[in-house]
């Protein structure tokens, strides 16, 4: 059996449909399972149970060289050679035309894609004869797949094992203590959580003992609290991964780390607004989602503070 699992992006999407090639794997142990993904997500999948397979696909490269014979060729070269791997099933899990185009070039036996965002993608490939309505994605996902084979509909987060990076984490508290890590920023301003009302979870919690480490990528802004451990552009994804996962609780807007700290087991306290909880919240019974509505700025810092309290003592 060999599989084709189409998911170029975003981080926290990647990890939301880990479950479909855990229900891969769990059904066909000794499949071939590939993975098309942009190169920034994929320290996101455990390549040692899961995923045997990275095909990369470098579109950052790609979008800043695109007028580029090299990169015309480089593009040829990586979807032809999904296609010389003859899958026996593929999945779209992302729904645009770049990942139809992939699936459709590889032409696995069976296939299917979800989500066709225009009209192209949806002639390109067959697409799901259901609609997603309340549905999460890690089961909107799962069903998905069933198009394909009776795979089980449970969701099992198969997760990468990181234990150098989370020794590496561990060195950085050398006291040891309760740990809740707070990613500062989202990947879409919309979705973010303004970073003062951050600042005030932050000193919530270390006046309650907490040790507090913010986290976020290049460019995000820093700890807002000098008594707080600043990560932030200091972690690579896999070590980001980590922290989180190293965590006794975490905190975060409608971003990737949220999804993370579901899949890695981590109480996890999330700020939406603007995006449906019901269908993107991190998937876990051991969470709760402030609902702003409109904005995330309109959860005030004393919710937050008080569902981290709750939560954690749960």
């Amino acid at each position: 059996m060999k599989a084709l699992i189409v998911r170029f992006s975003a981080i926290g999407d990647c990890v939301m449909a880990v479950p479909v090639a855990a229900a891969i794997r769990e059904k066909h142990p000794d499949a071939h399972i590939s993975w098309a993904v942009e190169p920034r997500c994929s320290a996101v999948l455990d390549t040692e149970r899961l995923v045997d397979e990275l095909l990369l696909f470098p579109r950052d490269d790609w979008e800043s060289n695109r007028w580029s014979p090299g990169t015309w060729a480089s593009q040829l070269r990586t979807y032809l050679g999904a296609r010389k791997r003859r899958y026996d099933i593929g999945i779209d899990l992302h729904g645009q035309a770049k990942t139809a185009l992939c699936l459709r070039i590889a032409k696995p036996t069976l296939r299917i894609g979800v989500r066709p965002r225009d009209a192209i993608t949806r002639r390109l490939n067959p697409v799901v004869p259901f609609e997603r309505g309340d549905l999460h994605t890690v089961e909107y996902n799962l069903r998905a797949l069933a198009e394909l084979g009776s795979f089980s509909q449970e969701a099992r987060f198969v997760m990468p094992a990181l234990l150098a990076e989370r020794a590496k984490v561990r060195g950085l508290l050398p006291d040891g203590g309760t740990l809740a890590t707070i990613a500062v920023s989202a990947g879409q301003l919309r979705k973010a959580y303004p970073v003062e009302s951050w600042k005030v979870v932050a000193a919530a919690l270390l006046d309650k003992g907490f040790r507090v480490a913010f986290l976020g990528g290049p460019g995000d802004p820093g700890s807002p609290v000098s008594r707080a451990l600043d990560w932030v552009g200091k972690l690579s994804l896999g070590e980001t991964m980590a922290a989180v996962a190293e965590s006794d609780l975490h905190l975060a807007a409608d971003t990737g780390t949220g999804h993370m700290a579901a899949a890695y087991g981590v109480p996890v306290v999330s700020v939406f607004g603007g995006t449906q909880p019901k269908t993107f919240r991190p998937y876990t019974n051991r969470g709760v989602v402030l609902d702003g509505k409109t904005s995330p700025s309109l959860v005030a810092p004393a919710a937050v503070i008080e569902a981290a309290e709750a939560l954690f003592r749960a």
